[in-house]
């Protein structure tokens, strides 16, 4: 019987292998897809920093009524305002300029007269897109500005021969506890779990249709059904050859992940380090989901006459483990027992272990467990359809 079942695994990854540019790019593209998930969070983050730290040039009506000490604040800031001719306002709303300052003519004379002076900011967040800059000269304004109030309030205290102390009578002191690990795993545990929810269904998925379905539609299952060999055989090393296959995106793709987040320079990961360890714990996590996800794709297919209906009617699957995976990344179990379903309680495990937060024994258990058990009830089930009949002319 294991002869059997190691022959037909043999000669069905020597048919994908065969196929060398189908096996080159299931080789490169999940590499691709682990360094692309790896470097563009830091990238998108480090492009975000660098605009809220550039020098920003923000136009404003009434600067001339500005005193020296606003303008001056603001520069440190980074901010220069110019003045703006025309309407300030219409410009702003049509997504011209993304912020603008109105100075009122009495401004500085309130100021001098220890009255309340009121400052009216123009902004627009959708200028230019997500990283077009729309809130960022907001921000960074009202930090100035608050440094201005607190440095005229400071003024007039010790005009009065008061502590300017009193105006914050508590200091906040903050300490950043978290190691490097900690902070690469912060956006590990979000994409981590998402990644593991594709490479679940899409790693076996091709090869899972192609040996059903596409058997089917080239008359080649015809030859291996005349054979002396049994349902439990034939599904077995069909089963085995579509699971090898699945390892391959599945272990490149969280490599290549782990490779390319610990090889971006410094200035874009602020020294973060994601552990070799939350890597291959996620691989492990994840083989026995992906092994019940190829018994679902195969049972699924062969109940189809031809590769491209085979691959209308795994979509939903598809898009079923990719909501579970990010349901998962979201919403963590909050009893043990929810880690035993499948995809959503390895998503969730994933996404812990990246944090570092700590994966208890438990929940590893229930989570391989709960794939595993429901893996062998899939077999169970595709034993059932996979008889020779029905190989052939199920539709």
């Amino acid at each position: 019987m294991l002869s059997n079942i190691t022959n037909i695994w043999r000669k069905e990854l020597m048919d994908t292998i065969r196929d060398r540019k189908a096996f080159r790019q299931a080789l490169l593209m999940p590499l691709f897809i682990g360094i692309f998930y790896a470097v563009i969070n830091p990238l998108l983050t480090s492009v975000v920093m660098s605009k809220a730290s550039d020098p920003v040039t923000m136009p404003a009506q009434g600067v001339e009524f500005a005193d020296d000490q606003l303008v001056q604040v603001l520069k440190g800031a980074g901010i220069t305002l110019f003045e703006y001719e025309g309407d300030l306002q219409a410009a702003i709303a049509a997504g011209k300029e993304s912020a603008g300052l109105i100075i009122p003519q009495d401004f500085s004379t309130k100021i001098t007269a220890e009255q309340p002076a009121t400052l009216q900011v123009l902004v627009n967040p959708t200028t230019g897109g997500p990283f077009g800059g729309g809130s960022f000269s907001l921000e960074r304004l009202e930090t100035a500005l608050n440094a201005y109030q607190r440095a005229i309030a400071g003024a007039r205290l010790q005009v009065r021969n008061l502590d300017p102390g009193l105006l914050s009578p508590i200091t906040l002191e903050t300490q950043n506890l978290s190691t490097p690990a900690q902070r690469a795993g912060l956006f590990a545990s979000f994409m981590l779990p998402i990644l593991v929810g594709l490479l679940v269904v899409q790693g076996g998925l091709f090869i899972a249709i192609d040996v059903t379905a596409g058997e089917k539609e080239r008359h080649t299952l015809e030859a291996l059904l005349v054979t002396p060999t049994s349902d439990l055989e034939i599904f077995g090393g069909k089963l085995a050859a579509v699971f090898t296959m699945s390892t391959f995106p599945l272990v490149l793709t969280l490599l290549g992940y782990w490779a390319a987040s610990n090889l971006l320079p410094a200035s874009m990961t602020e020294g973060a380090v994601l552990p070799l360890y939350v890597i291959l714990g996620a691989m492990v996590l994840t083989l026995p989901a992906a092994l019940l996800a190829n018994v679902v794709l195969m049972i699924i297919s062969i109940r189809t006459k031809t590769y491209k209906d085979a691959q209308h009617a795994v979509v939903p699957v598809s898009l079923t483990v990719v909501f579970t995976a990010m349901a998962g990344a979201f919403f963590p179990p909050s009893e043990p027992l929810l880690y035993a379903v499948p995809v959503y309680g390895t998503s969730a495990l994933v996404g812990r272990l990246a944090l570092g937060s700590g994966v208890g024994l438990e929940a590893i258990a229930l989570s391989l467990v709960g794939s595993l058990g429901f893996a062998a009830l899939g077999v169970a089930f595709a034993l059932k359809l996979f008889n020779r009949e029905r190989l052939l002319y199920s539709a």
